[in-house]
């Protein structure tokens, strides 16, 4: 995740911190977690923010490069 520059540059690393903790503690026991191996922590953590990264796309697009980018979603 940090090697991705992606995420280095359009997330605040303790804001996603919190959020992760957030969804962790709301979503999953905490035996669960716990006995989570790190690879799978990465794996969940990885998919959470490329969700996050995801919901940012189209925040500058003007309605015509939405309506492209909607068709070019439902190609797929």
């Amino acid at each position: 995740m940090e090697e991705d520059a992606l995420f280095r540059d359009d997330l605040n690393y303790s804001d996603i911190v919190e959020h992760l903790t957030n969804l962790f503690n709301k979503n999953l026991p905490f035996e669960e977690f716990n006995t989570m191996s790190d690879e799978e922590l990465k794996h969940h953590c990885s998919g959470i923010m490329s969700i996050e990264i995801l919901s940012k796309v189209g925040e500058d697009f003007t309605p015509e490069q939405m309506r492209t980018f909607d068709e070019g979603i439902k190609r797929k």
